[in-house]
């Protein structure tokens, strides 16, 4: 029934196994006056002839946007996910010159030393890997590279012959070699990998996380194969003001009070929630979207994310409470050798002024500017990269005191490059289309700067891109409400929808709530068919259950054509594919079969670990349908979703209002750690030994059966 995902994977897996050889022909004199005709090059090496893209990005990055010199033009490779294609642009002439269809929805492009281009597929499970054979040529197919479910995430070690992708549902980070781009290694990591770059000395790479307030620092072998990891936490902690003291945080100082006459540097919007004169408290809060990674010249890495406070346990806590300011923007620096992440205290929030959602980020080198991109802001913060670089003299000052300029941009900015020898920035905002072109320096110049004080000022360029397909009306009109940060429709505290729903899925955090402890539920898939909604199963439609967390969040609301668009939006997302069926087409392009001993049995093996796999989830399904195990009770038909009743599984805790829960979708459950209403089953094997006797049974079943079980949810 579901075990389809791992067997799709033994199947492409087998697709790229070496074909049966050919008996060998019997030997024969050498024949001295017939040279020997060179083999042919592998499916993926460079075939066009003359001079080859010149990639522009010093650290080896991938983006949503590459830049390359070629011919004497400047051009830019921007990936577009809502077009899946390819669009080339020449900066210079400020025109769009080509649109190269992909095989499907690009998530980042990369620009290799000799000149290829290869694009993450992030909805196919592959890699493309193209050619120009020109500057004003469409991109020419090379070869397709089948890699773990959803990559995103694209770098290449100093040296150029390593290519490293990041996985995100398929939570890995393989290795390549840039010349045939056959694999060298593959590592799982913790879920959501996002964002990867190597290190300057090519021995590590660092990988972001979009949720779970991590870092993953990779250790790359001598042939590039990562080899282990460790992870560095990017939570942090808030100074607060105490609520022992005569105001509650978060609210102003009234006129004529005994306010601090000092005019607190992080003072926005009339709050002032800190001041080293008033009594504080220190707030642990949790790391959140890490989507982004730039590595500066020093070595240092810098990670823009979330600080999230999710509350306490008892109370409505950061999920409803006026008290506190939720998400504050911030900026984690991992040092050049992996060993800590510098997450230095938060003093403040910045009102509603922060960047809740960065998307994208680089880094100028000589001006160590740091640029950040900022979804539902819809623009483009700079700062002064030299601020905590670890083992270095931190800069005094706050976040808001290092941000040298900002810059609107269009709808939905998604990626920035960097053309250092012109000292701009290229920034591509998905939901316009578009291309903004603005300065990188650290001083843009009197004439950039706007009354505002270090708002940048003036039209700045902006190329649209032709696009041949874009969402319909009205989920264009969901997709930029749902990452709407800043404002107060979605919440009073500017949080959009994607603070806690990344791209429709869930943000691993539980939440304090009126109603108890209540972890984040993934959207993507779970809308239809799964009714009632909420973990108390309190309402029968999604108008209704939208309508509550408006209310809980004290948003000032939407009307219901823009609910609906947003419910339009929702419903359209498509979750990446484990191993997409192939074309022919498509598979007389993929990579080319290992020639080597080695590598065929490295592929064998691969082969029948998705085999393996495939029969262990296959067992799982069998148990989870059995009635001694009594699963399929409660999670009823094909989809496994809801039998829309709510039972009482004794898991309510003292801070419960409610013992009874609704009956969740397991669709994508294996995406979505933690489990249970209150997160407290950090794995599906925990869950799965932790519930025996209150939901199913499974003291009976054996370590191996257990195993099964969770490759079955893990399949779904």
């Amino acid at each position: 029934m579901r075990a389809a995902a791992p067997t799709a994977l033994a199947l492409l897996a087998l697709a790229c196994a070496p074909a049966p050889r050919d008996p060998a022909p019997p030997p024969s004199s050498p024949s001295p006056a017939v040279a020997a005709e060179p083999p042919p090059p592998p499916s993926c090496a460079r075939r066009a002839a003359g001079p080859a893209l010149a990639p522009l990005d010093a650290t080896h990055a991938g983006s949503g946007v590459a830049l390359a010199e070629l011919g004497g033009r400047t051009l830019a490779f921007v990936a577009d996910e809502d077009d899946a294609a390819i669009h080339t642009v020449d900066l210079d002439a400020r025109t769009a010159l080509t649109r190269t269809p992909l095989a499907g929805r690009p998530a980042q492009v990369i620009v290799l030393g000799d000149g290829r281009v290869v694009a993450s597929l992030r909805d196919r499970a592959l890699l493309e890997v193209l050619e120009p054979t020109g500057p004003a040529a469409p991109l020419e197919r090379r070869c397709l590279v089948p890699v773990a479910s959803e990559p995103v995430g694209l770098a290449m070690t100093p040296d150029r012959a390593t290519l490293l992708v990041a996985s995100r549902w398929g939570h890995a980070l393989t290795s390549l070699a840039t010349a045939d781009l056959r694999r060298i290694g593959e590592l799982p990591l913790a879920r959501d990998a996002s964002a990867v770059v190597a290190s300057s000395d090519g021995r590590r790479a660092f990988v972001s996380h979009a949720v779970g307030g991590r870092i993953s620092v990779v250790t790359l072998d001598a042939g590039g194969a990562p080899a282990g990891a460790r992870e560095l936490s990017t939570d942090g902690v808030e100074r607060r003001a105490s609520s022992r003291s005569s105001k509650p945080p978060g609210t102003p100082f009234p006129r004529g009070s005994s306010a601090p006459s000092r005019k607190s540097s992080f003072d926005f919007d009339g709050v002032a929630p800190f001041h080293p004169h008033l009594p504080t408290v220190s707030v642990e809060r949790r790391g959140s979207q890490g989507f982004a990674l730039a590595r500066a010249a020093s070595g240092a890495v810098f990670a823009p994310i979330a600080l999230v406070d999710p509350g306490p346990p008892t109370g409505s806590g950061g999920y409803g409470s006026a008290l506190v300011q939720t998400v504050l923007e911030h900026i984690a620096v991992v040092d050049a050798a992996g060993e800590r992440a510098d997450v230095p205290p938060v003093s403040t929030h910045l009102g509603l002024r922060g960047c809740r959602l960065p998307r994208a980020a680089a880094i100028e080198p000589a001006d160590e500017v740091l640029l950040v991109t900022c979804l539902g802001h819809d623009e483009v913060i700079a700062y002064d990269a030299r601020a905590r670089i670890p083992g270095k003299p931190p800069l005094t000052g706050s976040v808001r005191d290092r941000a040298l300029f900002r810059a609107h941009v269009g709808a939905g900015p998604t990626a920035i490059a960097i053309d250092s020898a012109r000292r701009r920035a290229v920034v591509f905002s998905r939901f316009d289309g578009a291309l903004t072109i603005l300065p990188a320096a650290r001083d843009p110049g009197p004439a950039a700067i706007g009354a505002v004080g270090k708002q940048l000022a003036g039209e700045l360029p902006v190329i649209t891109l032709p696009r041949a397909s874009r969402l319909d009306e009205q989920r264009a009109e969901g997709q930029r409400l749902f990452h709407a940060a800043g404002g107060r429709r979605i919440a009073f505290d500017g949080r959009a929808c994607a603070s806690c729903h990344p791209d429709g899925r869930d943000d691993a955090l539980t939440w304090s709530t009126p109603d108890g402890p209540r972890q984040t539920p993934i959207l993507l898939g779970r809308l239809d068919g799964t009714a009632p909604y909420g973990w108390e199963g309190g309402k029968k439609d999604l108008e209704g259950h939208f309508a509550r967390t408006m209310s809980r969040l004290s948003g000032t609301g939407l009307s219901a054509k823009e609910r609906d668009a947003l419910f339009a939006y929702l419903r359209g997302m498509e979750p990446p594919a484990e191993a997409a069926a192939l074309t022919a087409d498509e598979r007389a392009a993929l990579v080319a079969p290992p020639a080597g001993a080695a590598e065929a049995a490295a592929t064998d093996v691969a082969a029948a670990a998705a085999g393996a796999r495939a029969a262990l989830a296959a067992r799982g399904e069998a148990l989870f349908h059995a009635s001694e195990t009594g699963c399929s009770s409660c999670h009823v038909g094909d989809e496994l979703t809801t039998d829309g009743a709510r039972h009482d599984v004794r898991s309510a805790t003292r801070f419960e209002t409610e013992r009874a829960f609704e009956t969740p979708s397991l669709r994508f459950v294996g995406r979505s750690a933690p489990y249970y209403h209150d997160g407290r089953y950090p794995t599906l094997l925990a869950l799965v030994e932790g519930v025996d006797g209150s939901m199913g049974h499974t003291a009976h079943l054996s370590a191996e059966d257990r195993r099964a079980l969770v490759a079955y949810l893990e399949s779904l």
